[in-house]
């Protein structure tokens, strides 16, 4: 009887640890479910948010009320042959702005394009208030295929603009910063009539993008208008 008694409570003791081994075995798998899912959760909440990067080109949001243009003026509405000219490419604006991108083509058979420089639209400003006037690329033009700034890339699929900013000045309380208005010239081309050239020669814009003074600039979205010169006859 006593050794019935004894093999029983032996009987007894090993269920009672496996059902023992399998609660602390399932606890485990639960901890461990929920210590993988707060590790996720916790992953995802500390992904960084780093902000809108501000660039050079103005953003897509217009200014509100603009009144701008972008415009070819040439020193002179008639040249002979191998006549020396300039051509200004000029902004209008009375919202104050602090960069220019364009494009400018002609004909290279008439006309060719000595050098390019700055005009006095952003440099007088930026003297006024120590700021800078950054220009990329370099002023130069291609004459081989008539347009500032120089050619295409290497597969001839893109444009490159010429980019005229303003660099520096003090960051008002309206988030804006000193910025160019009224009518002023950005870029002047200085350029000759070709020796046997005659007729009319347009200079048309293109890839047009003037920006406000914001601290992020917005697109004032200025009206084009091109120029053209009259060459009166070959020599």
């Amino acid at each position: 009887m006593k050794n019935e008694m004894k093999i029983k409570g032996e009987k007894v003791k090993k269920v009672i640890t496996r059902w023992i081994s399998a609660s602390i075995f399932c606890f485990c798998i639960v901890a461990i479910i929920i210590l993988l899912a707060g590790c996720s959760s916790n992953a995802t909440a500390s992904t960084p948010n780093f902000g809108s990067v501000p660039t050079a080109t103005p953003s897509t949001t217009a200014t509100a009320a603009a009144n701008a243009s972008v415009n070819v003026v040439t020193s002179a509405s008639t040249v002979n042959p191998g006549d020396n000219f300039d051509v200004n490419i000029q902004v209008t604006t009375d919202t104050p702005a602090r960069q220019l991108q364009c494009i400018l083509t002609w004909d290279s058979t008439q006309v060719k394009c000595n050098s390019v420089e700055q005009g006095g639209f952003f440099t007088s400003l930026a003297q006024q208030n120590n700021m800078n006037v950054q220009v990329m690329p370099p002023l130069a033009a291609d004459n081989k295929i008539g347009k500032f700034p120089p050619g295409n890339d290497v597969q001839g699929t893109i444009q490159y603009a010429e980019t005229a900013f303003l660099i520096g000045g003090a960051l008002a309380s309206d988030n804006t910063l000193p910025g160019a208005e009224g009518t002023g010239v950005v870029f002047v081309l200085h350029m000759t009539a070709n020796s046997d050239a005659s007729g009319i020669v347009a200079f048309k814009l293109a890839d047009v993008g003037l920006g406000d003074n914001s601290e992020i600039p917005k697109a004032l979205n200025p009206t084009i208008h091109d120029g053209q010169i009259t060459i009166s006859g070959a020599k």
